[in-house]
């Protein structure tokens, strides 16, 4: 009698267990079991900031107390990435600037960022001497990794030059993400060349649609303007003081962005780099914005357009109500 009480007993705890516990999972089809066992990718959006370095090269720039400092932007969706690269740089020994935006496009495996380059935007370079300095549109296998808690991305570079398309020596390219608590933009090593402007848009221009010219910038008129013809979308700009060097103070606004900034201009050739758009939308152009009038008004710039087969010299005169411009047409 006592064993058939403790097996019943036995029976009863069990069956008690087994009733706590019991519960009824609803059944996941094939493709919902696919979404749990795939691994999710490592997020890499936002800001990321580092270098692009290359073999050294005779006639290489030096830039000033950096190979080339980015601040680059990351979108990511799923494996799918796109995203904008913003170069602001000095060159050493103060002959100029480098400046552009690059957007890019990319695939992402969560080990292996595969980069490339698809258009650069807005090209400025100011250096004294390298007159048809060219940057280079990139691709690259960047290898992910991390390092006392921050985000590297890091990879070998091969590319061609954004206009002529030969190519380029190539480089490394260095990236770390930025945590947003300690985002701190290294203004030392880069220029702004924005003349108030938010986020780098392009300064307010009001355009008359029916002539596809400037009708304001800001709160000034614009005059009708001149049309030059070039053979090339690479030109060279010289800007000089027309006459007498009577203290003039300018600013050179090329497709929205400026070239110089408040810039005290005298008898010194002072030489930009310019490459058209020509995206047969809004006509390229060059605009003179007066900060003063000097001692002999209006203020009078001297400008020589070099396409690499003719030179023209054009002047343009602008004061505190009214601002001058050329346009630019590409010959076909």
């Amino acid at each position: 009698m006592k064993k058939i009480f403790l097996c019943t007993l036995l029976f009863v705890l069990v069956h008690c267990v087994n009733a706590q516990v019991e519960v009824n999972f609803p059944k996941k089809g094939k493709r919902q079991l696919q979404e749990i066992r795939k691994p999710k990718l490592q997020d890499i959006n936002g800001l990321w900031e580092g270098q692009i370095s290359q073999i050294s090269w005779d006639g290489q720039p030096e830039f000033n107390g950096t190979t080339g400092k980015l601040h680059v932007e990351i979108n990511q969706k799923g494996p799918n990435i796109d995203g904008l690269l913003v170069c602001r740089a000095k060159f050493a020994d103060g002959k100029g600037y480098l400046s552009y935006e690059k957007k890019f496009s990319g695939i992402w495996n969560g080990e292996i960022l595969t980069y490339q380059d698809v258009a650069v935007e807005n090209y400025i370079n100011t250096h004294k001497e390298l007159r048809h300095l060219e940057t280079c549109l990139k691709n690259a296998e960047l290898q992910f990794f991390q390092t006392k808690g921050k985000f590297h991305l890091e990879g070998e570079w091969k590319g061609s030059g954004h206009v002529t398309g030969i190519d380029c020596v190539p480089g490394k390219i260095q990236l770390t993400k930025v945590n947003p608590d300690d985002l701190a933009l290294e203004y030392a090593n880069t220029v702004n060349i924005n003349f108030e402007q938010e986020n780098g848009k392009p300064v307010e221009l009001k355009w008359n649609e029916d002539e596809n010219t400037i009708k304001k910038i800001k709160d000034r008129k614009v005059e009708k303007g001149k049309i030059i013809e070039v053979e090339s979308r690479i030109l060279s700009i010289t800007v000089y003081d027309h006459k007498k060097d009577d203290g003039d103070i300018i600013s050179l606004n090329y497709n929205g962005y400026w070239l110089l900034e408040k810039y005290r201009i005298d008898n010194d050739e002072h030489k930009i780099d310019v490459v058209l758009k020509s995206d047969g939308m809004n006509p390229d152009y060059v605009l003179l914005y007066a900060h003063n009038l000097g001692k002999y008004p209006p203020n009078t710039v001297a400008l020589i357009i070099n396409d690499g087969s003719t030179q023209q010299r054009v002047i343009l005169n602008s004061d505190m109500h009214v601002c001058d411009v050329i346009y630019f047409r590409l010959k076909k």
